[in-house]
């Protein structure tokens, strides 16, 4: 078999039970305050980019949740959404979570807690991927550096196109970075990739400039001013839309599932990252419970 025979989008990543508090401000250091609402939704960064980027086309999601009721919850809401879960492996005790709280202005702050998704292997993820034959692998690092290396090893010896979302920062392969097409990272992670401090590296045209010389090609996401896109040394700015923000959680996923499945269904980077723009821009306009 060669790749794209399975075609579409594998991304290797994680799939977490979101407990989510609403609260009209976030407390200061030692400070208690109410909550306004309490949900549970399913998320991840894996799952989130999976259900993104199968609106676009065939999508699978190499996973691991647990034997518990939110990895069966996970599994189910995923396959309804058009997600290939055959490859999600239901093997640890307890489903990651994240523990998520979000102001009135749709700004929210995230904790994860990894349980199920540490437990994903190497050997997994390349056993998985070649069953899939994915044109696109996309990864996050929600799962441990020694799984997105493996999905890393499968794309250089079956040539296909590795998109990285390196979110949240943390220690990364160095070959994760370098073959990466595209990298994709807000301005803090662009920092932290870079080793610059919070006022170093200038605008978002310089930093986007400045990852172009790790990574094959990459794209530098900034909120209500768009996005940077990379490639060859060239940096091309997408402008920001429109959009009244009542939730920003999985704004980031939502871009990074749609680049990935634009990508696997042969669309330029630039035409690619501009859907992208778009997709995440509708997004955060939507209740949570209503997506």
């Amino acid at each position: 078999m060669t790749v794209g025979d399975g075609g579409g989008v594998a991304v290797v990543g994680s799939a977490n039970l979101d407990i989510v508090v609403s609260l009209d401000r976030v407390p200061e250091r030692g400070e208690t305050v109410f909550g306004t609402a309490y949900n549970e939704y399913p998320g991840g960064k894996g799952a989130n980019q999976a259900i993104a980027a199968a609106r676009l086309g065939r999508t699978s999601l190499v996973a691991s949740v647990g034997r518990d009721a939110a990895g069966r919850d996970l599994v189910e809401y995923l396959a309804a959404r058009h997600v290939d879960t055959t490859w999600m492996l239901r093997e640890a005790p307890a489903t990651g979570r994240a523990f998520i709280t979000v102001t009135p202005d749709g700004e929210n702050a995230i904790t994860v807690l990894s349980l199920a998704n540490s437990e994903l292997e190497p050997a997994e993820v390349i056993e998985s991927l070649d069953r899939i034959r994915p044109r696109v692998v996309a990864s996050q690092q929600e799962v441990s550096p020694a799984a997105v290396a493996a999905a890393v090893q499968w794309c250089v010896h079956n040539s296909a196109r590795f998109v990285l979302n390196a979110s949240p920062t943390g220690p990364l392969p160095a070959a994760a970075v370098e073959l990466a097409d595209p990298l994709i990272v807000n301005e803090v992670e662009a920092r932290a990739i870079l080793g610059l401090d919070a006022s170093d590296g200038g605008d978002g045209a310089s930093l986007a400039r400045a990852l172009g010389g790790r990574a094959r090609s990459a794209v530098l996401t900034a909120g209500s001013r768009g996005a940077f896109v990379v490639r060859a040394g060239a940096v091309t700015p997408i402008g920001a839309l429109a959009a009244t923000p009542v939730d920003t959680t999985g704004a980031g996923d939502e871009f990074a599932g749609t680049l990935a499945g634009c990508l696997a269904r042969g669309d330029d980077l630039l035409d690619a990252a501009a859907m992208a723009n778009a997709a995440a821009a509708r997004l955060i306009g939507i209740p949570r419970g209503d997506r």
